[in-house]
């Protein structure tokens, strides 16, 4: 039996197919070693990040606790030094945005608006997609009247929250502010897709009012009233849209129901006060005056409207001129107490101060007719004609149709002398009132005291035309054709004078009674005589 013996060689590492499996080792345990390295730093860097988040939150629960504790300081310069600090020592961007919108906060509170400007733009920078600091930052734009910047940011602040109602509802009160009325009302319909709520109806209602679309303003109005059954606003607003229709008896009845709400409007007081004047209940309108001042003393409209009553209706020119001027102090471009009380300086006999006042009205309102038509009733009143006479004409000039302008022209013309120029204005004033009765007989009247009878005659008959019950008339028609010894056409309009007014004026009698004694017929004239002495009579025991 033959044995064999097995014998281990060495391998020929230079045989190409050793090479090739040793790289290929070599290849693998690199590989190997590579991924594990990453793993490793992956691992560690993952480690990191569990770190630095821990540490991150226990920093921002930290930072936190010490804003809502520097919040609650009392003093602005503590929360000052404490913000100061805390941005010293905080390198996290999101914290630092959180400590200048703080920091702004106080700024705002010590009425430092630039620099809260400043630290609101500072957090921008840290934290661009927080829509709070470009609130904040419209909202003082907004205080400074920079409402484009204050759009702006309100815009910048939708555009990261586009569900932030308040900056919808500035943006549609700015947008009426810049009279762009249905650019505000786009905005005033998005609050009511956002947030169907009483506000943003009654929010809509004064956006279509703003518009003229008063259908739509009801609905919201009293879609408001069906979400929230106490809210004052609307009740007032539909009051003062059927005021204005003139359904007074259910304006009333919606005031009354602000009235109700628990927490009214006070505007109502005001608004209703309106209205009664419109209805000439003056007595009520004082009361609600007196209640809306009572609460709100700083409105100067509702000043005027109560000094008016206090002047046009109950004669109190003492408080008139006190509210007048305290209406004045409130708003000082307020031109209609500027001009009452300057009539009541005029009454006064104090000309100069009316004029100052009348100065104060044309200032603010330069286009204002009546105003010229007062301060020339003043330089009148100082015999400073040249100077009424420009204002009466520049009054005209503004409003061909102000007939006071024409009236106190014509007075200062008569004094002049210049008849011309009177029987022009009166002219015009027939132009702007063809049917006024007044104009004519004062026409006439002017003519008859200068004996220009015919003229007096023919305004005449255009008196009686209007008024053929116009017994003045007949009686100066008759004196003319007295005086142009028409004594038939004088006697025949004497009769139709007492024929319109057969108890009140002795004067017709008279006037008839010296045609008849004129033309012999003597038992008539005792008769009118007679007559007329009865009524003086009865007139001076009545």
């Amino acid at each position: 039996m033959n044995h064999y013996l097995l014998v281990w060689s060495t391998p020929d590492l230079w045989n190409p197919i050793w090479i090739v499996i040793g790289i290929g080792i070599v290849f693998a345990l690199i590989t190997i070693g590579v991924y594990a390295v990453r793993g490793l730093r992956k691992l560690y860097r993952l480690i990191q990040v569990q770190l630095q988040a821990s540490h991150n939150l226990s920093l921002h629960r930290e930072v936190q606790q010490q804003l809502d504790h520097i919040r609650k300081s009392e003093h602005n310069y503590d929360q000052l030094v404490r913000l100061n600090m805390l941005i010293a020592q905080t390198a996290d961007d999101l914290l630092l945005a959180r400590i200048h919108i703080l920091r702004a906060e106080v700024y705002e509170n010590m009425k430092q608006p630039a620099l809260a400007i400043k630290d609101y733009q500072q957090a921008i920078q840290y934290h661009p997609e927080n829509d709070i600091p470009y609130f904040g930052r419209a909202l003082l734009y907004e205080q400074d009247q920079r409402l484009d910047l204050a759009l702006r940011s309100y815009h910048q602040a939708i555009d990261r929250y586009p569900k932030h109602i308040d900056a919808y509802y500035h943006c549609c009160q700015i947008y009426f502010v810049q009279k762009d009325l249905y650019r505000s009302l786009e905005y005033a319909n998005t609050i009511v897709e956002l947030q169907p709520d009483a506000n943003a109806y009654y929010n809509r209602g004064v956006a279509y009012a703003r518009v003229d679309n008063y259908t739509q303003a009801v609905a919201d109005y009293e879609q408001a009233i069906e979400l929230d059954a106490n809210y004052a606003n609307a009740y007032v607003n539909l009051g003062i849209y059927y005021g204005k229709i003139e359904d007074t008896q259910r304006a009333l009845e919606y005031y009354q129901l602000a009235s109700e709400c628990g927490d009214y409007n006070i505007d109502m007081h005001y608004n209703r006060a309106l209205l009664y004047i419109d209805l000439q209940e003056y007595a009520l309108a004082l009361e609600d005056l007196n209640t809306y001042i009572a609460l709100e003393s700083g409105y100067g409209d509702a000043y005027y409207n109560r000094g008016w009553i206090h002047n046009e209706v109950y004669d109190r020119a003492d408080l008139a001129f006190e509210d007048y001027t305290r209406s004045i102090e409130l708003q000082p471009n307020q031109a209609r107490a500027y001009n009452n009380r300057g009539l009541i300086y005029l009454h006064r006999q104090q000309y100069d101060l009316a004029i100052q006042d009348y100065n104060m009205a044309i200032t603010f309102y330069p286009n204002t007719s009546k105003y010229y038509v007062s301060r020339g009733w003043a330089y009148q009143c100082k015999q400073e004609d040249e100077l009424a006479l420009h204002d009466y004409a520049r009054a005209i000039e503004l409003d061909e149709h102000n007939k006071q302008a024409y009236i106190n022209r014509i007075a200062l013309y008569k004094a002049k002398g210049y008849r011309s120029w009177v029987i022009h204005d009166y002219h015009r004033l027939m132009e702007i009132e063809p049917d006024a009765v007044w104009i004519y007989f004062e026409c006439s009247w002017y003519c008859l005291d200068n004996k220009d009878y015919e003229l007096t005659i023919q305004y005449l008959d255009q008196a009686i035309s209007i008024d053929p019950t116009h017994a003045l008339s007949y009686n100066n028609r008759g004196f003319a054709y007295q005086r142009l010894k028409d004594y038939e056409a004088a006697l025949a309009d004497y009769s139709k004078a007492i024929e319109c007014d057969p108890t009140t004026s002795a004067l017709y009698y008279r006037n008839r009674f010296y045609i008849y004694d004129f033309l012999g017929e003597t038992e008539k004239a005792k008769q009118d005589w007679d007559m007329a002495d009865q009524i003086e009579q009865h007139l001076h025991l009545v």
